[in-house]
Formats: C-alpha cells, structure tokens, sequence
C-alpha cells in the first residue's frame, strides 16, 4: 500500500460568516491509499481557531507509520484530523469501486436527513435564507447566536418561531456566553421556540455545564467541548450529563472516537448527531456513508456539498432535506 497527501485551498461560494470571523476559503488536505487493486481518499482538514492545521511533518509520519503497519496506529497522539483522513481513506482503498460502507443508503435506496444551515447576516436575508429552506422541504433550521446583540437575535428567532412553526429550530452559541449569564439567555431562547442549544459556554467549564444541563429549559448540545473530552469521554458524559452530543470526526477523535462517543451515549441515554466541519465532498460523502451505517433515521448536521466552488466531485446530492448517495 502506497499512502499520499495533498494540499488544496477551496474557495468559498460566498464569505462564510461565522462567530470567529467570515471565511474566504478552506485549506484541506487529501490523503490518497492506493494498492494494485484500487485507491481511496480521505480528507484532514480543521476548524479555524479549534485546532491547529496539521503540518507536512505530522503528515507525513502518520502516512508513513499507517502505510508500514498496513493499519492506522491505535495511539490517541495521532491528531483527530490526521485520523479522519486515513480512516476514510483506507476504508475505501479495502472495497476498490464501492461504497466505503454498504448501507440502504450507499445503494441508493434511502436519503440522510439534514438541518438547514443558516449563516450569519443581516435579520432580512437570514429569513429569507430560512423561507427558502423550508420551501425546499427542510424541517430543521440552524442558526448561529452570539455574534449579534443578544436582543436583535432574540428578535429574529421569535419572527422565525412564528413565520415557521412547523420546523425546529436550533442555535449554536460557539461557547459565546458566559456562565453568570447563559441560564438567562437559555430561558429567553426557549421562550422564542428554540428547542436546542450547542455550546452555550466555552469548552473546558465541566461543572459549569453540568448545572446548565440540570436545569436549563432547551436541550444543551456539547460541541466543542469534544475536542478534548474525547479522550476522557466516559469520564466527561458521567459529569456534564448533557442532553446531546454534536459530534464531528475530524475534530473529536475521528470515526473511531466517534462510534465509541456515540456507544457510551447511547448507554447514558444521550442524543447524538453528526456534524460536518466544513469538509469538501470528500469528508462530507465519507461522514454521509457511515451515517448510513451507524445512524441512518437520525437528523444530522452535514452540509449541502454547496460551499466551495472548486469543490471536488461529488458522490452525493441534496433532495428537499436529504443527502442521496449517486448511483452510477
């Protein structure tokens, strides 16, 4: 087996606003496992401000280390985004010409449910980007809070609540309140119809987060939370007891650390989804495919394969609210 990387920078379609800045463009990396039989990719790439963007030399050992043993290294100091990729990678490279997974879902015969994704900008366009969605058949709307004042956000989500009462509605805070001030702000985002929460308060605040999981009105979602926790993860959920789980391989531990994550919320009786991070179609067909397998009637967070016009091909497409697998 021969294993490879490459750079590449993808351009946005539109500046992707988010609570740490707008994003232009996306530097990714492809990892490539080729053997006589065929080849398989993956993708490692990063969340500005979450983690570091591996670097050639972390690239390089991990590549040559997985390449020699025929297998990727059990040890937990591979970085996340590193792991994804090889896993991703060889999991096709052993089923040359297939799916990575067979599943209903990667013959074609069903689609994986998705939120709506709406990014920041002004109240005017993100409710016409929401009554765009539910015209296309989504039932889920995700919003960013925490960027805007509080009050003109509070705003917006009652105008969405009541423009659009047949759909959910969550919000991702990215850790942008503090803990004296979240249960306040959690009460008033209940009180407009939001049903869930992902990182009110910034990761690393265990009993902080414990008490708003205890006695919040919403569902608390942790999110980055997981970055570290991973690795501690039982430790972790027996503390925090949080309602749900917002998992995404390339940042918390890769697919392995993401079927343990979701077993031990399972056992504890946590809800649990899977979030893309900003992935091309490489990553984002990859997460697709082993939803298929591990959670496939369960709503997620994946993108649209929409973001980046120099995007790679592509394996998946959007149907109303779903991700359907290409069958040629």
């Amino acid at each position: 087996m021969r294993i490879q990387w490459q750079k590449r920078v993808l351009h946005f379609r539109r500046p992707a606003a988010t609570s740490r800045g707008a994003l232009t463009e996306r530097v990714t990396f492809i990892i490539e496992a080729r053997t006589e039989d065929g080849c398989g990719y993956g993708e490692c790439c990063t969340m500005p401000g979450l983690l570091p963007q591996p670097t050639e030399a972390e690239l390089n050992h991990w590549c040559r280390e997985t390449e020699k043993l025929g297998d990727i290294p059990a040890e937990f100091s591979i970085p996340s985004p590193i792991r994804f990729g090889l896993e991703c990678a060889l999991a096709q490279v052993r089923r040359p010409g297939q799916p990575r997974w067979d599943s209903p879902f990667s013959r074609g015969e069903m689609g994986i449910a998705i939120h709506h994704l709406i990014w920041m900008d002004t109240t005017d366009r993100m409710l016409a980007a929401m009554a765009d969605g539910i015209q296309r058949g989504f039932t889920c709307l995700k919003l960013k809070v925490g960027a805007l004042p509080f009050e003109e956000e509070i705003h917006l989500l009652r105008e969405a609540h009541a423009a659009f009462p047949q759909a959910e509605i969550r919000v991702d805070a990215n850790g942008a309140f503090s803990p004296a001030e979240a249960f306040n702000k959690l009460e008033a985002l209940a009180a407009v119809g939001v049903s869930s929460i992902e990182q009110p308060i910034r990761p690393g605040q265990w009993l902080e987060m414990q008490e708003l999981c205890r006695h919040a009105p919403l569902s608390i979602a942790c999110d980055e939370d997981l970055i570290a926790a991973h690795r501690d993860a039982e430790r972790f959920l027996d503390t925090v007891m949080p309602q749900a789980l917002v998992i995404k391989p390339s940042l918390h531990g890769g697919l392995s650390a993401a079927e343990h994550l979701a077993h031990l919320a399972r056992q504890r009786g946590i809800h649990w989804w899977i979030n893309s991070a900003l992935e091309s179609h490489i990553g984002l067909t990859s997460l697709a495919e082993w939803c298929g397998i591990h959670a496939p009637n369960t709503l997620h967070g994946l993108g649209t394969g929409r973001l980046f016009i120099d995007d790679f091909s592509d394996l998946i497409y959007l149907r109303n609210n779903q991700l359907h697998y290409c069958i040629s």
